[in-house]
Parts: structure tokens; sequence; C-alpha cells
């Protein structure tokens, strides 16, 4: 019993000594966590993955369908998007991420890239500053917001 006890204390000072706790995420008044630079690298790098995967799905599941205004009319863009392209590069550079309210904001330079498949149709690049609104849904952050809302088309 002491020295399971003596184990716990040992640990215990290894991780107050090398810092190996893992940080709790900050929580705002009403509980639901805070908007943190890592939520918005995962919502830039989860959308990467699904445009360069080319899952129009994957890409998809990334916006709050229920609380985004005119959803069904962006994924409807988004649909015809993938159906023109078959081949997506998006490069992305976080310029700033902020709780604003209940909502995180984020920031970012996005370079999309989109490749069609008939050579006598032409490739788009598009170099725009973005602007990303997300809610948390009780599991996950989630776009409620995209500006320009135009990226896709």
């Amino acid at each position: 019993m002491a020295a399971l006890a003596l184990a716990g204390v040992l640990a215990t000072a290894s991780t107050l000594l090398h810092g190996d706790e893992p940080q709790a995420k900050t929580a705002t008044p009403s509980g639901r966590p805070s908007f943190a630079e890592a939520d918005a690298a995962r919502i830039l790098n989860e959308m990467r993955t699904a445009l360069e995967a080319n899952r129009r799905n994957r890409l998809l599941k990334l916006f709050d369908a229920h609380r985004m205004p005119n959803y069904a009319e962006f994924r409807d863009e988004v649909a015809v998007f993938f159906e023109k392209y078959d081949s997506f590069q998006l490069q992305y550079q976080l310029k700033q991420v902020r709780m604003d309210g209940q909502f995180g904001a984020v920031l970012a330079d996005f370079v999309l890239e989109a490749a069609a498949p008939n050579l006598g149709s032409p490739n788009v690049r598009r170099s725009v500053p973005v602007r990303l609104i997300t809610a948390w849904d009780g599991k996950q952050w989630k776009i409620v917001d995209l500006s320009p809302r135009n990226l896709f088309q």
C-alpha cells in the first residue's frame, strides 16, 4: 500500500517537474470551450484534407447545416464545384483566431487551386482572404459562416 502511494507521489512530482500534464481547454462562462488556435488549425486542416482527397461530403460535414444561413444553396455550389473540377490543392496561412461572444472567428489567407478534368476547361487559382465563423455544436466547432461565399463557385 505504501509503495502504491509512493508511486502516485512520484508520478505527480514528475508531472509537475516536467510539465507532462495535458492542458485543459479553458471554458467560457456558459461551459462551452473557448475557441483556440488549435481548433482553427483542425478545421483548416480538415478542410484541406477533404478538398485534396476530393471528398465533398467530408468537406460539408465541417459546416453546420442547421445554423449556417442559406446552407442548401452553399451545398449546391460545392456540389457543382466538385463536379466541375477533379483535383484540388488548398494552402492557407492562419492570420487570426478569436472568440466573438459564443462564436469562434478565423481569418486566413487561402490559395485554392482546382484542376478541370478536361484539357479544354480552364483551371482555377484563387488567392483570397477567408473569414470563417464557427459555433460549438456540443461536440466540436463547426463552420456556421464563410466569407467570401463564392469561394467554391
